[in-house]
């Protein structure tokens, strides 16, 4: 039987930040290993956005982290990754949403995230398709971008290959070994596989593959997606990312149109226990269904996005993405199983938070303990639940509605 120290199951962008992290931290034998390609599940299918302040102010230092990584990786690598480093444009249009602006805003000061005030001249430079006459206040956070999430992914996995991290695909990990609370290995069709630690990391799977051991990890799977428009409006690819929080909806550029996403009113959870193993084989939109969530908010999107009546879409992308009912991510230690670590519930937000997420979980395997604080993350933060109840399904749905703080008046009275 073959024995590693640390074996990470998933092969996503978390588990493939966490490999490389946990290498630089520890010298022992890693393992990752994915029942499919790295990075083909919903790492692939993701907006790419990088976004260092959120209403989750707990998330900020793991983003940061993200942020700073990249240069070391391209370092590593020797590679450009292509990170848009084009910032981001918060826009508030109710007293609501601007009491939220200055709340990031006091979190990115206490942060170091830079951060400005654009004049009206400036947000037509850095989003020439943006209306804005509606807009009461906006900020702009000019160390924000957007990454293609395949590509970070792989720079990720090629940093740890260089410190000798052993990465297996298209081999599924099916059962869990734990003896007198400890854990033992992982099962696999190809035989067992001994270790110390496992950290499971394995997206919209982490709470299905871990409930066989009785740990319920509290997320389920919701529908994410976002549509692309032709370039019938030329943009360029230098306009910023643009985030409507009280219309739920969020722009960057793409392919000189737009990528145009949308936190729909009620969102869609599934049990994880009925997806097939192959998502590439799952739509979670059914045919064309998708454009009447997109025309729920047509009207309210006209009124800073008028060009939307005379671009095409060209395409539309779904996947799923891990939430939890309270927004907050997972991340952490089973305490009732030692050697078991879990990072998931990553709330839409995975590709943002991967440096942090990766540096945090290396030093919890190694250290015991982070340098960050992560007593939101704590996986048992909601006792033990029932995963699988439509009730919790609810609540994870509805936990991705809320992202943005949208469905506002400007939304509701249409």
């Amino acid at each position: 039987m073959e024995f590693f120290d640390h074996v990470i199951v998933g092969g996503g962008i978390l588990g493939a930040s966490i490999a490389y992290h946990l290498s630089e931290y520890s010298s022992k034998r890693i393992l990752v290993i994915d029942r499919g390609q790295f990075a083909s599940g919903s790492s692939s299918k993701a907006a790419g956005l990088i976004l260092q302040c959120s209403s989750k102010h707990s998330n900020i230092p793991l983003a940061k982290k993200t942020v700073d990584i990249i240069p070391v990786l391209e370092k590593i690598n020797g590679e450009r990754i292509d990170f848009h480093q084009v910032g981001s444009l918060r826009v508030a249009c109710t007293d609501s949403s601007i009491a939220e602006l200055e709340s990031l805003v006091a979190a990115a000061s206490r942060w170091g995230v830079d951060v400005s005030y654009p004049s009206q001249k400036k947000i037509k430079g850095i989003a020439p398709w943006l209306e804005t006459k509606k807009i009461l206040k906006s900020v702009f956070f000019p160390t924000d971008g957007y990454i293609d999430p395949y590509l970070l992914t792989w720079q990720y996995i090629k940093a740890a290959k260089k410190n000798h991290v052993k990465f297996v695909s298209n081999v599924e990990a099916t059962g869990i070994s734990i003896h007198q609370g400890q854990i033992k290995g992982i099962q696999t069709p190809d035989g067992d596989i001994a270790c110390t630690n496992l950290i499971v990391a394995c997206g919209v799977w982490a709470s299905l593959f871990s409930d066989q051991v009785d740990i319920s990890i509290p997320m389920a799977p919701v529908r994410s997606h976002y549509w692309i428009t032709g370039n019938e409006k030329e943009y360029k690819n230098s306009g910023a990312i643009v985030m409507l929080p009280d219309i739920s909806t969020y722009f960057r550029p793409e392919l000189g149109g737009l990528l145009l996403g949308v936190q729909e009113k009620n969102c869609i959870a599934f049990d994880a226990r009925k997806l097939p193993k192959n998502l590439d084989s799952f739509a979670p939109t059914a045919g064309d269904e998708h454009l009447d969530t997109l025309q729920e908010s047509y009207t309210a999107i006209l009124q800073f996005y008028p060009d939307l009546e005379a671009v095409s879409i060209t395409n539309y992308i779904s996947g799923l993405s891990s939430y939890t009912p309270d927004g907050e991510i997972i991340l952490g230690k089973i305490d009732t199983i030692k050697g078991f670590f879990v990072a998931a519930g990553d709330c839409g937000s995975g590709i943002t938070l991967s440096g942090g997420i990766g540096s945090i979980m290396a030093e919890l395997v190694v250290d015991g303990k982070s340098k960050t604080d992560i007593s939101k993350f704590k996986p048992d933060r909601f006792g033990k639940i029932k995963i699988y109840e439509e009730k919790f399904l609810s609540e994870c749905a509805s936990a991705r509605s809320a992202k943005s703080k949208g469905h506002s008046s400007l939304q509701n009275s249409y």
